[in-house]
């Protein structure tokens, strides 16, 4: 079985647009394509952040090479 880590993720703005970094060290996740935040009265918010899914910067499954562009 995989040792699965986890790290805090934050939210920032730049100008009209989200993006999610990494909360240690401010880095930028790779590959992401949009985030959207929603925030319904009463309820916890919601984030749903969409990935390219391919090339050199997509997500991959942990088993798969990384492809070279």
């Amino acid at each position: 079985m995989t040792n699965i880590k986890s790290r805090p993720l934050v939210v920032k703005r730049f100008g009209n647009k989200l993006a999610l970094h990494d909360e240690q060290t401010g880095d930028l996740l790779s590959g992401q394509t949009l985030v959207v935040l929603e925030s319904d009265s009463g309820l916890p918010p919601k984030v749903t952040v969409t990935f390219d899914a391919w090339g050199p910067h997509g997500i991959r499954f942990e088993d798969e090479p990384r492809q070279e562009q």
